[in-house]
């Protein structure tokens, strides 16, 4: 899998970034998009590795020590767009980019994150990492927070792979399999 991550996404053309604000690039939003299991914080972590990370995952372990309450869920997604907004914010002033690690597998939960981008008129882009769902399954039975069959069925169904209409300004699709 790592084989297939490395080199997979190039920095965007830096004229294409240039903005009403001068010469200086406009930041990015990469909107991670795939199943658990399908390499999204490995992606982050290799590819994208100078971008502040936004993580669903690392917020519910730090908020109740397990990878999955589901009375928290509320709460996980409350602190995850308030830290999104705040990245965003100051990626202008601080001159990064930003990564909102999460599933992010259906039109509507990518509305959110789109929004986000657009009130802090930054540019959003999708990075599908697109796997099969056998694999995805195989990988996160090998890993040590586990996501229980049940949810990745949920997940699997809930799949809409991202696309440029919805207001991407590009999509990246990333053979994530093995």
């Amino acid at each position: 899998m790592l084989g297939a991550l490395r080199g997979a996404v190039t920095r965007p053309d830096k004229k294409a970034e240039q903005t009403a604000r001068g010469s200086r690039a406009c930041p990015t939003l990469f909107v991670l998009v795939g199943l658990p299991g399908s390499g999204k914080t490995t992606y982050a972590r290799r590819a994208l590795p100078r971008c502040v990370r936004v993580s669903l995952d690392d917020l519910r372990l730090m908020l109740s020590g397990q990878p999955f309450e589901p009375k928290l869920e509320p709460l996980v997604a409350e602190i995850g767009t308030a830290a999104l907004d705040i990245a965003l914010a100051r990626a202008w002033r601080d001159g990064y980019d930003v990564v909102f690690d999460a599933t992010n597998v259906s039109r509507e939960l990518r509305r959110r994150s789109l929004d986000r981008a657009r009130a802090h008129g930054v540019r959003a882009v999708a990075v599908w990492l697109r796997v099969d769902p056998v694999v995805a399954r195989r990988r996160n039975r090998d890993r040590e927070r586990v996501v229980p069959d049940e949810a990745m069925d949920r997940f699997a169904s809930a799949l809409e792979p991202p696309t440029v209409e919805e207001g991407f300004d590009r999509v990246i699709e990333v053979d994530a399999g093995d």
